[in-house]
């Protein structure tokens, strides 16, 4: 793979590329729910958002959900109701990946949901998601650590074909984040629940993008797992097209690629960072590189 090496920093800024200080444009205002703001919406969605005003109050500030919605059951069911109306509407391709799965919105992870909104859809009010992440990898004696990549398949709704992390999955309603991350490792790498006991924790990374899908506030619970040189991944669910080996070395060639899916940079820069191999010696911007693996969402 040839590709010109792109600095670290960099990388970083083309994801996270969403700023707060646009909302002194008014072209995008926040969404709030029992004042909790809740997610961001840009003037092109609040143009169709006003042509549903028993669902959503729009000011010159905020938007809100109309009073007459009280609670999760009824915000949730009139959310989906516009969102089945807006499903074949052009101007929002990313539901045409529509997958009955919900995120449950509340102002905190594990805080009691506000509403629960289609997966598919959250680009377009800017709502914070949360999923997991996991690095695996192998420890050589000759080529030091390894880390295990998939190639994403050609049939996926986001990303084809694109190099991604090991392993990886939103949290969707109804799982903790320790069953999530093993139900995604089962599927994606057919890994046993033997080796996915050695799940190792490792804090967070977030980031605030931008894309023609709409705004990815996100929040990434990560994974160490040090796997065998045995164990091979095997794909179980068809989201994987290729494995790939890939020695830490060559791992900045690789995200540096237009072959890679960008906004799964962070997690590897954050694995790189914990184990050593960047650190102030050899990053002069390792400071704000670390901040940007922790950008404050809302």
């Amino acid at each position: 793979m040839r590709c010109e090496k792109v600095d670290l920093l960099e990388i970083l800024q083309r994801i996270n590329n969403f700023q707060p200080e646009q909302y002194s444009t008014r072209k995008f205002r926040p969404l709030i729910c029992d004042n909790i703001q809740v997610g961001t919406i840009s003037e092109e969605v609040l143009k169709v958002l006003r042509g549903y005003p028993d669902v959503f109050v729009i000011t010159d500030t905020i938007v809100t959900f109309n009073n007459k919605l009280q609670g999760f059951n009824q915000r949730s069911q009139a959310l989906n109701n516009v969102l089945l109306d807006l499903c074949l509407d052009p101007r929002f391709p990313c539901l045409k990946g529509w997958r009955d799965e919900c995120y449950q919105i509340s102002q905190t992870y594990g805080s009691t949901p506000l509403f629960q909104v289609e997966r598919s859809a959250a680009p377009i009010f800017g709502i914070r998601k949360y999923g997991v992440q996991i690095n695996g990898y192998v420890r050589d004696l000759d080529r030091g650590i390894l880390l295990w990549l998939q190639r994403r398949s050609l049939t996926k709704q986001t990303y084809p074909g694109l190099i991604d992390n090991f392993v990886g999955g939103g949290l969707t309603e109804g799982r903790s984040v320790l069953e999530t991350a093993v139900k995604e490792s089962e599927e994606e790498a057919g890994l046993p629940g033997s080796l996915a006991q050695g799940l190792t924790p490792c804090g967070s990374i977030s980031y605030l993008h931008q894309s023609e899908r709409g705004i990815h506030p996100l929040t990434e619970f990560v994974f160490d797992l040090e796997l065998p040189p045995t164990f091979i991944p095997e794909n179980r669910d068809g989201e994987v097209d290729e494995w790939i080996l890939c020695p830490l070395d060559n791992i900045h060639d690789i995200i540096s690629s237009k072959d890679f899916k960008l906004t799964s940079a962070p997690v590897i820069i954050d694995f790189m960072i914990r184990h050593g191999f960047l650190n102030i010696e050899n990053q002069r911007n390792l400071p704000l590189i670390v901040e940007m693996l922790h950008v404050p969402i809302h």
